[in-house]
C-alpha cells in the first residue's frame, strides 16, 4: 500500500526504497522547506534544493548544454552538428537519485564525490532559445551554415550551399505548448544535431519533470531512423546506469518527440572547467561509473557509438549514460554512424571498417583525454593524443598507455573489450589514488600471483626474476583449462605430461601452459623451441612468456622491450611494471651507472599501490641509499608490514642502512645506537642477530668519539666492552659455519676483537 510524500508542496507517493516518486527525497522532513517551480507552470514544484544555475543553461547549472554544438560526422551522409546539450536528458524524480548531503565513493571505492545538488528545474531553461551562429552545421555534410555576412545576422532556416540539405535552429514549441495533451512545455534547454531539448511537466503524472527531445529536422530521413532507433534501443535497455524513456508522442507541429526522464544533474562536459583539465583520478572514476551500462549494451548486440563528456551526468550521486540517439546494432551493416568529431573512431568513414565494440572503446579512450588534458581534440589533434610536454596529465606513464591502447589506430590493438578497459582502468586509478592514500591490495585479473619476490637481497638478475614473473591466468573459455589447472596443481611434469597425451587437446592455451611448465622447470631449449613455434604476434600472454624466457636465458635488453609491450597492452598491472623496473636496475649497475629516476619512479608507484610487492620497496631503498637519502630509505623499509614474510628482512635491512659503510665518517653515536635499538627489536634466528650485532657493535667500536653511558646488547660502550661482544658473537657464528675454512676465519675475527689485557 502507498503514502503520500509528507514533504510540503509535493503530492507524490513513497515508493518501495522508501523515496517518492515525484521529489525523489526520503518523506520524513527535518524542518520546514519552500517548493519552488517556474512561474508559468501551476501545481507543485519538485525541485529538492536550490537552483545552482540561472539564465541560459552553463556549467554550473543542470546538465545541460554547457557551450556550443559540437560537429559530428555521419558514414556516408556526412556530419551534423551533434547537441552539445544533450546532457538534459537527465534522470526524472522518480525515486531513483538520492540528492542527500552524503559522500559516495565511486572508481571501485577509490574516489569520493560530493552530491550533485538538485538545481531548480525551470533554471535549465535557455532565457533566449539560439543556437549560436558558431555552433550551426549542416545534418549531412557537416558545412557551416546559417552564418551572417557583412554585418549581417545568419540565417536560422535555409538550405545548406554546399549539398542543399534544408536547415532549420527555430524551435518549433513555446513555453505553454501542451504536447500531446500531456506534456506542458516550459522552453527549451539545449540544442543539437538531433533537435531541441525541451522541459516540460507531465500533466497526467503528478506534474513530473519531463524532458522532450525532438527533431532538429523533421524531413531529414537519417535524423528520423536515428529518432526511433533511440527510442526502439532506450524501451529495451533497462540498466541503472541509463537514462529511461517514458513515451514519444507527436506535436502539434507534427513533430515526432521522445518523453525522457529529467535529470537535474551536470555533465562531465558542465564539470570540466574548459581552461583546468579534470583530475585524472576523477574522470576515471566518472567514467568508470558508466562503462557497465556500454558492457550491457555490447552484451545484447548494440552499439552506443556516441561516449563523450555531454553524455554522462550525475545527479546527486548517481551517474548515467545518456542520449541514446546513435546506437546502433553490432551486426548492422548499413546506415548512418552518428558520433562526434574528436571522439569519433578514424574507421567511422564511408571507405572504413565501420563501428564495432573497438570504436566505442576509441570513443571512451577520447573521453578521458579530452577530460584530463587541454588540447585541439576536434581539429588538429582529432585523431591524435597530445604530446605529454603539453599535457602534464599524460606524464603519468599509465594513464598514458592506457589512452594510447583505447585509441590506437588500429582497431585490434584496442582493448578486446569494455570489461578488459575497466579493469586496467581500476588498476590505473589506483596508481594515481595511491599518491595520498594505499589502496588495498587486489588480486590481478590477468596474472597469477607471483611466486615469491625478486631483489630483496640484492639486484635480481634477469634469470631470477624470470623465476618470480608470474603466468598469465588460464583462459576460463578454452576447453583445455580444467585439466591444466588440475595438472599444474601437481607441478610443471605433471603440464607436460597432460598436453603431450594422445588425446590432449591442442588449444591455445594448452601450448601456453607447455611454455610455461618448460620455463617452470628451467628447460629453457625447450621453452624457446616452443616459444619459436606457436607464439602468436600481437598476443601479450605470448609477449609476456617471450619475455620471461628471454631474461631465464641471460638477455635483459630483449626481455625488457618485450616487457615494455606487455606494459603497453596492459597499463594497470604492476607485473609489467616491476619487471621493467628490475631490468633497469640490473641494466643499470651491469653498465656501472646509477639506475635513474624512471626507475626509481616505478618502483615508488608500485610500493605505493601494493605493499604485497615488496621486491620494490627493497629496490626502492637500495636506490634512495645510493642516492644518499638514507632517511628516504629506512622509511620505505619501515612500511613492509609485519606480516610480509620479508618483515625480518626489511628491518635489518634498516638497520644496515643506517649503518652505512664502515668508513662513514658522518655515522654518529646516536645513529648507531638507534641502529642498536632496531636489531635488537627483530627478531631472528641466533646466527642472524648474531651476525647482525657484530656489524652495529663494530660500528660503535669505530666511532671517534668518546665513550658514552649505557649499553648496546648488554655490553658497555667502551673499547673494552664492546670488543668482548663483539669476540663473543664471532665465536657463536663459528659454531655454525658450514666450513673448516670458515670456522677458522671466524675465530681468527673473534681473536682480533679480543681487547688486549694485562698479563
Amino acid at each position: 500500500m502507498t503514502r503520500a510524500c509528507a514533504r510540503p508542496g509535493c503530492d507524490g507517493e513513497i515508493e518501495e526504497d522508501g523515496f517518492c516518486d515525484t521529489c525523489g527525497r526520503a518523506p520524513e522532513v527535518a524542518g520546514p522547506t519552500t517548493a519552488r517551480g517556474p512561474a508559468t507552470a501551476s501545481g507543485p514544484s519538485t525541485a529538492s534544493g536550490p537552483a545552482t544555475a540561472s539564465g541560459p543553461a552553463t556549467a554550473s547549472g543542470p546538465a545541460t548544454s554547457s557551450g556550443p554544438a559540437t560537429a559530428a560526422t555521419g558514414t556516408g551522409t556526412g556530419s551534423g552538428a551533434t547537441p552539445s546539450g544533450r546532457t538534459a536528458t537527465a534522470r526524472t524524480t522518480s525515486g531513483r537519485t538520492r540528492s542527500g548531503s552524503s559522500r559516495r565513493r565511486i572508481g571501485a571505492g577509490l574516489v569520493e564525490i560530493a552530491p550533485e545538488p538538485a538545481a531548480d528545474p525551470a533554471d535549465a531553461v535557455m532565457a533566449e532559445a539560439v543556437v549560436p551562429e558558431a555552433s550551426r552545421y549542416c545534418a549531412v555534410c557537416d558545412a557551416a551554415v546559417g552564418r551572417g555576412r557583412d554585418d549581417r545576422p545568419g540565417r536560422t532556416e535555409g538550405f545548406c550551399p554546399q549539398c542543399g540539405t534544408r536547415f532549420s535552429f527555430t524551435p518549433t514549441l513555446r513555453s505553454g505548448d501542451l504536447v500531446a495533451g500531456q506534456y506542458e512545455i516550459l522552453g527549451a534547454v539545449a540544442h543539437g544535431g538531433l533537435g531541441w531539448v525541451y522541459l516540460a511537466r507531465d500533466r497526467k503524472v503528478r506534474d513530473r519533470w519531463v524532458v522532450l527531445k525532438g527533431l532538429l529536422n523533421t524531413g531529414d530521413a537519417s535524423a528520423l531512423a536515428a529518432a526511433d532507433a533511440e527510442q526502439g534501443f532506450l524501451a529495451q535497455l533497462v540498466h541503472p546506469r541509463i537514462v529511461r524513456i517514458y513515451n514519444v508522442v507527436t506535436g502539434h507541429d507534427g513533430g515526432t518527440y521522445i518523453v525522457m526522464e529529467y535529470l537535474g544533474g551536470r555533465s562531465l562536459k558542465a564539470m570540466r572547467d574548459p581552461r583546468e583539465p579534470m583530475p585524472p583520478e576523477q574522470a576515471l572514476a566518472y567514467v568508470l561509473e558508466v562503462l557497465p551500462a556500454l558492457s550491457h549494451m555490447h552484451e545484447r548486440g548494440l552499439l552506443y557509438c556516441d561516449f563523450k563528456p555531454d553524455n554522462v551526468v550525475q545527479t546527486g550521486t548517481d551517474v548515467t549514460l545518456i542520449d541514446l540517439g546513435a546506437v546502433r546494432r553490432i551486426d548492422d551493416p548499413g546506415g548512418d554512424v552518428w558520433g562526434t568529431v574528436g571522439y569519433q573512431a578514424p574507421e567511422i568513414s564511408p571507405d572504413g571498417a565501420g563501428p564495432s565494440v573497438a570504436s566505442d572503446v576509441y570513443t571512451v579512450g577520447r573521453t578521458l583525454a579530452v577530460l584530463v588534458a587541454t588540447f585541439d581534440f576536434h581539429r588538429s589533434l582529432r585523431d591524435w593524443l597530445p604530446d605529454p610536454h603539453e599535457a602534464p596529465a599524460l606524464t603519468h606513464e599509465p594513464l598514458r598507455r592506457l589512452l594510447a591502447r583505447a585509441t590506437d589506430h588500429d582497431p585490434a590493438r584496442r582493448f578486446v573489450s569494455i570489461d578488459e578497459m575497466a579493469d586496467q582502468m581500476i588498476g590505473v586509478l589506483r596508481r594515481l589514488t595511491a599518491e595520498h592514500a594505499t589502496p588495498p591490495p587486489r588480486l590481478s585479473t590477468m596474472f597469477a600471483s607471483p611466486p615469491a619476490s625478486a631483489g630483496v637481497t640484492a639486484p635480481a638478475t634477469p634469470p631470477e626474476l624470470a623465476d618470480t614473473m608470474p603466468a598469465p591466468l588460464p583462459d576460463p573459455d578454452d576447453p583445455a583449462t580444467p585439466e591444466l589447472v588440475a595438472a599444474a596443481a601437481q607441478g610443471p611434469e605433471a603440464v607436460l605430461a597432460a598436453v603431450s597425451a594422445d588425446d590432449a587437446p591442442d588449444s591455445d592455451q594448452a601450448r601456453l601452459s607447455a611454455v610455461v611448465a618448460h620455463l617452470d622447470s628451467g628447460d629453457t631449449e625447450a621453452a624457446g623451441r616452443a616459444l619459436a613455434a606457436h607464439a602468436l604476434s600481437g598476443e601479450w600472454t605470448w609477449t609476456w612468456l617471450r619475455a620471461r624466457h628471454a631474461a631465464a636465458t641471460g638477455d635483459p635488453d630483449t626481455a625488457a622491450t618485450l616487457v615494455d609491450e606487455v606494459a603497453d597492452a596492459l597499463p594497470g598491472e604492476p607485473a609489467p611494471e616491476f619487471a621493467l623496473a628490475s631490468l633497469g636496475e640490473y641494466r643499470a649497475a651491469r653498465d656501472g651507472g646509477p639506475a635513474g629516476p624512471v626507475v626509481e619512479e616505478r618502483f615508488a608507484d608500485i610500493w605505493r599501490t601494493d605493499r604485497t610487492w615488496t621486491g620494490a620497496a627493497f629496490a626502492l631503498a637500495r636506490l634512495r641509499t645510493a642516492a644518499g637519502d638514507r632517511d628516504g630509505a629506512v622509511a620505505v623499509l619501515d612500511e613492509v608490514p609485519a606480516s610480509s614474510v620479508h618483515a625480518a628482512d626489511a628491518r635489518v635491512a634498516a638497520v644496515r642502512v643506517l649503518l652505512g659503510s664502515r668508513d662513514d665518517e658522518h655515522l654518529s653515536r646516536s645513529t648507531v645506537m638507534e641502529a642498536g635499538a632496531r636489531a635488537e627489536a627483530v627478531e631472528l634466528d641466533a646466527l642472524r642477530a648474531a651476525e647482525l650485532q657484530t656489524e652495529v657493535l663494530e660500528a660503535a667500536r669505530g666511532l671517534d668519539d668518546d665513550a658514552a653511558p649505557g649499553t648496546l646488547f648488554g655490553c658497555p660502550l667502551d673499547d673494552h666492552g664492546l670488543g668482548l661482544g663483539i669476540e663473543e658473537r664471532y665465536r657463536l657464528r663459528a659454531r655454525y659455519a658450514g666450513s673448516p675454512a670458515a670456522r677458522f676465519a671466524l675465530v681468527d675475527a673473534a681473536n682480533d676483537a679480543r681487547p688486549w689485557t694485562a698479563r
